[in-house]
């Protein structure tokens, strides 16, 4: 049916102009509903997803001292348990690398915590596998046992407010978490019409 004949049904109610500026204006808004982060991705079953993450402050390798709670301006703190004999991790790490050095701009952290024996392997693996973010050497096992992690890698999202969002495996998902937290607007932050 037509936009012209829809309005003739209509006893010509609605302009046929008018009828097909609507319905571009309808399909418009249909499209920019669309567009955007989307929904969070499924998470792997985990007891802290939808929970306060675990607090902690620890060094990195590199001497500086991350953690969760962040600072005042981390809107996202994405952790991933790693290690150096970990064939998946090679694909991870430099998979976080670029998302944190694309949108720490914007307030995300990426920590990783290396489950190896030695801070000089966690340096050397981390270097190998290009990843610039901090490095915390977990060598007394307590952030992993902290966190439940079994196995690596294992990546954590954490928003603004400590809750932790989503749990997984899959680099591409926990950048689609992190654009979704992103994308949801800060706590305490007021609209224009407020």
């Amino acid at each position: 049916m037509t936009a012209r004949s829809a309005a003739s049904r209509l006893g010509s109610a609605i302009p046929a102009g008018a009828a097909a500026r609507g319905a571009t204006l309808a399909t418009c808004a249909l499209l920019a509903l669309g567009c955007g982060p989307g929904a969070m991705p499924a998470s792997v079953r985990h007891p802290l997803v939808g929970s306060a993450a675990p607090e902690f402050h620890a060094e990195s390798t590199a001497a500086v001292t991350v953690g969760v709670p962040g600072t005042r301006r981390t809107r996202v703190t994405v952790i991933d348990f790693w290690a150096s004999w970990c064939p998946s991790c090679s694909r991870t790490m430099p998979a976080l690398d670029r998302l944190w050095r694309e949108r720490k701009a914007d307030g995300v952290a990426v920590i990783g915590v290396n489950v190896d024996d030695s801070e000089a392997a966690a340096e050397a693996a981390a270097y190998e596998l290009g990843a610039t973010f901090p490095i915390v050497a977990d060598l007394d096992q307590r952030l992993t046992g902290t966190y439940g992690v079994a196995q690596v890698p294992l990546t954590f999202v954490v928003d603004g407010a400590g809750t932790v969002r989503w749990v997984g495996h899959d680099p591409a998902s926990a950048r689609r978490a992190v654009e979704v937290l992103l994308s949801e607007r800060p706590a305490g932050a007021r609209s224009v019409f407020e």
